[in-house]
């Protein structure tokens, strides 16, 4: 390349500093329609789920539900299925949020592995929720005979 010519074009400034100039045109991003991040909606359920911590789960709950795992070591709902597996969640059997003051109290607290967590617990949720049966859930994870029937184990 000869002197001048490419890239950039160094020209001498008052001062003797080096400044630096294109000599290609200009780059332009291409303009688009403006795009528009979607607004992570915050709830209590769901994929956007805020923080536990800011759900009310703070270092008196990671000591309540550590102590309550070492005592009850198995799933609950496992024992009721003739098995034995290890509990990785201490739950709350009515939901912490809707009955508060049972948050910390031992009697509302069960050890379930993830799976009878996410699975079973949140459909026995969900079918008391919507047939205004929250309070069954004490009965309901006690005798899974008294689940409604398609919420059941299934017999061997």
């Amino acid at each position: 390349m000869q002197r001048g010519q490419g890239r950039s074009d160094r020209r001498r400034m008052a001062g003797g500093r080096l400044m630096v100039k294109s000599t290609l045109p200009p780059r332009f991003k291409v303009s688009s329609a403006p795009r528009f991040k979607a607004v992570e909606v915050k709830t209590n359920t769901g994929r956007h789920r805020i923080s536990p911590r800011k759900r009310g789960y703070d270092a008196r709950w990671d000591r309540l539900a550590m102590a309550f795992r070492r005592t009850n070591p198995y799933c609950r709902f496992c024992e009721q299925e003739g098995r034995d597996s290890l509990a990785d969640v201490t739950d709350h059997i009515l939901p912490a949020h809707e009955y508060p003051h049972l948050r910390y109290v031992w009697d509302n607290l069960q050890s379930l592995c993830s799976f009878h967590h996410d699975n079973l617990k949140q459909k026995l949720e969900l079918y008391a929720r919507k047939n205004g049966l929250l309070d069954k859930l004490v009965e309901w994870s006690a005798d899974p005979e008294s689940r409604p029937v398609h919420l059941r184990p299934i017999p061997k």
